[in-house]
This record gives C-alpha cells, structure tokens and sequence, in this order.
C-alpha cells in the first residue's frame, strides 16, 4: 500500500513540477506581452497558440498507450515487447507530425481568409508564424513516445525537468526578444525552437535510461499496430472531444470577435494553470493503475477514485472563492484594466465550469489507465458536441461570455451523465454512487457556505448601511473557508489510512 502512494505520490509532485513550471511561464508571459505587443498583436499572438496547438491532438494518445503497455512489459522484463511498442508508437507519431504539418499548413497560408477579422497586416505574420509552429509539431510529435517510456518507468521527474525548464528557457527568450521586436515570426521561433529542445532531451535521457529498448523498423509489428490502434481508438475519441470542449473556444472568438480574442485567452490561460496542475497529479496514476488492475486490486483503484475526486473538489472549491474575492486586483495587476471588462466575467464562469468538469476527472483516468475509455465515451462526446453548439450560438447572441456560459452548461450535462450512466455500467471499478456524490461533491460544497453568507449579507448591507472597508470581512470569509477546506482534506487522509 505504502510503495503505491509513494509512486503516485512522487509521480504527482513531478508531474505538478512540470505542469507548474509550463503554467508558470504561461501566467507571466502574459504581464509583459500585454504591455509590449498591443491589443491586436496580442490578440494574435494568442490565435497562433490555439491554432499551432491542434497538433497536440494528433498524440492520439499514444503516450499514454507507450506509458501503459511498457510499464507491463518492464514489469516482465520483455523488452522486445518494450521495443515493439515503442517503434510502433514513434512510427504512427511520425505519419501524424507529417499531417500536422500539412494541416496547419494549410491554415497558415488560408489564415487571411478563414479570420476575415484580423487585420490585413497581421494575418501573413500569424500565419508564418502558425507555419513554424507546426515544423515543431511534425519533429517533436514522434519524440514525444520517449516521455511515455520515462513515464512507464516511473521516472516522472524527467519529463518534469526536460518540459519545464524548457517551457521556461522559451519564455525568457520571448521575453528578451519582445524588446527589440514584436514581430510574431521571431516569437513563435523562440517558442518552437526550446520546445524542440526539451522533447530532444527527454529523447536522450530514455536511451540511456533503457538501452534495452530501442526503435527499429523490423520492431514495427502488424499486431502491435493493430492493438494500439485499438487501444486509441476511443482516447482520439476522448481528444477530439476535448479539442471540442477547450481547444476551439479561442479560435471561436477569434471568428467572431477578434477584438476580444486576447482578453478571452487570458481567461482561459488562469483556467490552465489550475486544470493543468490537476491534470498532471492525475497523470501520476496512470502507471501504478495499471500495476493495480494486473494484480487485480480492484477495490484499491476504487478508492483512489474517490480520494482524488474529494481531494479536487476541495481545491477547485478554495480556487473558486480566492478568484470571486480578488478577481478584478489579480486581473488588473496582472494584464491591466484594458482587458477586466471581458476577462474577469469569463474567467468566474470558466472557473466553475472547470470545478464540474473536474468531478469526473479522476474516474476518466481510472478508465484510461485501465483501458476501459469506452465506458466514458457517451459523456464526453455528449460534452463535446453540446460545447461546440453551445458556443457558437452563445458567440453570436452574447459574445465571449456566451462560449464561458457554453463551456458551464456542457460540463453539467457531462458529469451528470457520468453519475447517473458511465459509473453504474462499469461494473469492473465499481464505485457507489452515493459515496462518490457525497463524498466527491456535496461535503466539498459546504466550504461554500462562509462565501455564499458573505455575498447575502453584503448585498443586504450595502442597501442599509453603508460603511467602507470589507477587509475584515473578507480575510473571515477567507479564513473559514480555509479550515473548511483544511478539515475536509485532513479527513479524506483518515479515510485513506
């Protein structure tokens, strides 16, 4: 019991380090580029991220696949079985970093035409700069199966440092480089070219971790083709829902209202820190999961489930109270007043539509994990598909916001459905679910409550009497919620134990 935790609980920490560090870089960069490029050019800079960031989906989740396979493999020691998935996974990586490159290709050369909004001047330097992206793309694609080798191996703390000092390195260079020009071309290079860097690290670091396991031509077997095709059948189903859910909502704005675009992926960038520090303790699972269904613990993985389920649920709870009381400080601090007036609306609406999404979070990667996604799928294309209409009806009738107001009422309908359908059919992980609803969600809700007093009572106090100064109140309001949330997490460890 005790080694699992550890693993899971080493794994996280790295995992958190290297989503940490690449958030990080995505809240700073922000702060100066805001300043130094202008609302349009920013706006640009912005459309060219989302758009070059499409070919992250073309993964297919064959990292995840490398990491489950190999870490079975290594348990046995086959390491021609290792080698096989491997040269496998770097051959199909390889076919789809030549469609992203065609792809987005093909977007950056039609960019003119297909954002009709964007300024004329701007459109050829976004599109160069999309076009140099995507070399990126189709290089380090194939490269990135070797993270799922360090990951299979346990080894997280690779992946960790290679990701985020390279994340890091590519903001200090923007950084540096915004000084002496705001062309986007030069940007986007900085970007690509130390993202290249870390995958060619990560690269390294696997062959001499695992000599043993290398790429061949001759390992590129029909068989292993045909099971990783259809072990990521249903996680490209899983990505392209996603790409639906949050991967469109810029580049949707950006169609529509292009004006806005900047201040709408400020928001969105605050909502990646947190899902992306969450998204990255949760990905520590996936190995010690898959040790635990060979050994078929299955009652251990529940209880994992609804661990992390509380446990994220009192962090989005404590998130989403700290960003409603400093919200409008931390926005014009960070990025400037210039962009409130649409990013702090968005981003408390995008914030508790992440909390909802969040609940079924820890489930999904049981599912991935344990290569059971096919139970999750009627939920998370029913979010996909109801975001993507959601949001363009809601662009057209009340612009930004209506695709924050898409993205809350999708994650609803997908949890629910997750509760009511996806966790009573899988019978494999069974999980009661009235334990996972007061567990996960009610008992997590009541670290609301000192808020939701807070809002009534200054509503009712503002029409009587009116004295200044809410610091007091606030810093109560704060402090409760705190031991609230502390005595939560602390009886979810009792439960563990």
């Amino acid at each position: 019991m005790r080694s699992i935790r550890f693993t899971i609980a080493k794994n996280a920490s790295a995992n958190v380090i290297r989503g940490g560090a690449s958030a990080v870089v995505a809240i700073v960069l922000p702060h100066f580029l805001t300043r130094s490029l202008g609302v349009d050019r920013f706006a640009g800079w912005a459309l060219m991220l989302q758009v070059a960031a499409y070919a992250n989906y073309l993964d297919f989740g064959l990292q995840t696949a490398v990491a489950r396979y190999l870490a079975g493999a290594l348990e046995l020691r086959d390491y021609r079985r290792c080698s096989q998935v491997l040269s496998t996974a770097v051959a199909i990586l390889s076919i789809a970093g030549g469609v992203a490159f065609l792809g987005l290709g093909i977007i950056a050369w039609q960019l003119p035409h297909l954002f009709r909004s964007v300024p004329h001047g701007l459109a050829g330097e976004i599109g160069i700069g999309v076009a140099i992206l995507a070399v990126s793309a189709a290089v380090g694609l194939p490269l990135s199966a070797y993270s799922g080798v360090l990951i299979a191996m346990q080894r997280n703390e690779f992946p960790a440092i290679t990701i985020g000092l390279s994340r890091i390195l590519g903001a200090i260079a923007v950084v540096l480089t915004v000084r002496h020009t705001t062309s986007l071309m030069w940007l986007s290079a900085c970007v690509g070219g130390f993202n290249l860097l870390g995958s060619f690290i990560q690269y390294c670091i696997a062959k001499n971790l695992l000599p043993d396991v290398r790429f061949s031509i001759d390992s590129i077997l029909r068989t292993t083709t045909s099971e990783l095709v259809r072990y990521c059948a249903t996680l490209s189903v899983w990505s392209f829902s996603m790409l639906l859910v949050s991967g469109l909502d810029v580049t949707i704005v950006g169609l529509f209202r292009f004006s806005a675009t900047g201040a709408y992926s400020i928001a969105t960038t605050l909502i990646l820190f947190f899902t992306g520090l969450i998204g990255a303790a949760y990905s520590a699972m996936l190995a010690p999961l898959a040790v635990l269904q060979a050994r078929n613990e299955y009652s251990r993985i529940s209880g994992l489930i609804l661990t992390t389920t509380r446990l994220n649920s009192y962090f989005s709870i404590g998130v989403i109270v700290v960003t409603f009381l400093f919200g409008e400080t931390l926005v014009r601090t960070w990025v400037g007043p210039g962009y409130l007036a649409v990013t702090l609306p968005v981003l408390k609406i995008l914030l508790v539509a992440q909390a909802i999404r969040l609940v079924g979070s820890a489930y999904g990667t049981a599912l991935i994990s344990l290569g059971m996604q096919s139970y999750g799928l009627v939920s998370v294309l029913i979010e996909g598909f109801a975001n993507l209409i959601l949001s363009l009806l809601g662009v057209i009738w009340f612009g930004p916001v209506g695709v924050a107001w898409a993205t809350l009422i999708a994650a609803a309908i997908a949890v629910t459905v997750t509760i009511l359908w996806v966790i009573p059919q899988t019978h494999e992980v069974r999980i009661d679910v009235r334990s996972f609803v007061s567990h996960g969600i009610i008992l997590p809700l009541t670290c609301l409550i000192p808020f939701l007093l807070w809002l009534v009572l200054r509503a009712w106090y503002r029409r009587t009497i009116q004295i200044g100064g809410e610091v007091l109140p606030v810093a109560i309001v704060l402090l409760l919620t705190t031991i609230l949330v502390y005595r939560g997490v602390v009886s979810t460890q009792r439960v563990k134990s």
